[in-house]
């Protein structure tokens, strides 16, 4: 993710007056007919995603924003591919003289153009994945981790390793009973070390808002734009904290379940078990921070951005609770 992202989504892009010609004339290269309405969606914090009807269909154009260097912009596009390629679940994207990556040139914006699965991501749904459909999403997960392909890092500052840096800034701008909490999840996760842990090209933002239900047992998943190489653990904390969120379950209890459901080789190791405590404590208490930051820094006050921070403050006491039962039983042991 982007710091220099604006609230407003059209503000992301280059010559936002001229939205109306792209998509008409993005429609119509991509074959997809007479375009009835368009609007940005309120949700997401990098890209301006625009929701297009048009004669055949509704679709997904996603316009990149012009903080993005094209390089990074081509390599989010390779990345979707390559996942697809996996066997992971991704909206299909319309091509135009077989490059996917299109270039409106009276504005100067790149873009993709893709379906849109009319059933909403589940933070449209406001729910979570039932047990068919995390077994099938931890599938895709462990398709995403077996790619071997390096892909340059990216930056994404919203990043659980990040902790201490954001935690550091924002401090000073957060409510006394939220800091406390939040220097807990940083001295915690200072214990952690992520040289021991096995890394592959993860996601990195499994949330509610980048998965999509497309049946009672199966997903399709959005947005890679911050996949890197990192633990694999990293995975398991953002689905046990963002997208598990509103599961009954305790944190320690959704950890478990996806540990069973995770397949990829080698199988999660000793390490990576005594790791996902202090990963989930951090997740949950970045996304407390991130939310908090967009709030108060960048002054996006969005429903996601509410969303976010309440469910930052309830996943980091929770998780924190998981950690301190975890260290009493291991000293019990």
């Amino acid at each position: 993710m982007l710091t220099a992202n604006d609230p407003d989504p059209l503000l992301r892009i280059k010559r936002p007056e001229l939205l109306p010609d792209l998509v008409s004339w993005a429609a119509a290269e991509c074959g997809l007919g007479r375009v009835g309405d368009h609007r940005p969606s309120p949700v997401g914090y990098d890209d301006c995603n625009v929701l297009v009807r048009t004669e055949t269909g509704r679709y997904l154009f996603k316009v990149f924003t012009v903080h993005r260097p094209e390089a990074m912009t081509v390599r989010y596009v390779e990345v979707i591919q390559a996942a697809r390629a996996a066997g992971v679940r991704h909206p299909r994207l319309y091509p135009v003289d077989g490059e996917v990556l299109l270039r409106h040139r009276p504005s100067g914006n790149l873009l993709i153009v893709m379906e849109l699965l009319n059933a909403g991501t589940f933070l449209d749904l406001g729910t979570y994945p039932n047990a068919a459909q995390l077994a099938d999403l931890m599938g895709q997960v462990s398709r995403i981790h077996r790619i071997e392909r390096d892909f340059a890092p990216v930056p994404d500052w919203w990043a659980i390793h990040h902790i201490e840096a954001l935690a550091g800034e924002m401090r000073p701008l957060l409510p006394a009973e939220d800091r406390a909490e939040v220097d807990r999840a940083v001295a915690s996760f200072a214990e952690v070390d992520r040289s021991a842990l096995p890394h592959a090209l993860v996601h990195g933002d499994l949330t509610k808002a980048n998965v999509v239900p497309t049946s009672p047992a199966e997903t399709a998943i959005l947005d890679f734009a911050v996949a890197n190489r990192y633990p694999r653990v990293h995975e398991l904390a953002m689905v046990a904290v963002n997208l598990m969120h509103g599961d009954p379950r305790s944190p320690g209890e959704r950890v478990a379940a996806l540990a069973d459901l995770y397949d990829a080789a080698p199988p999660l190791t000793a390490a990576e078990h005594r790791a996902l405590p202090r990963y989930v404590h951090a997740a949950a208490a970045m996304e407390l921070l991130g939310a908090a930051r967009e709030w108060t820094v960048k002054g996006n006050r969005s429903e996601e951005t509410r969303y976010l921070i309440t469910l930052g403050r309830a996943a980091v006491r929770a998780a924190r609770d998981y950690l301190e039962d975890g260290a009493v039983s291991g000293r019990r042991r």
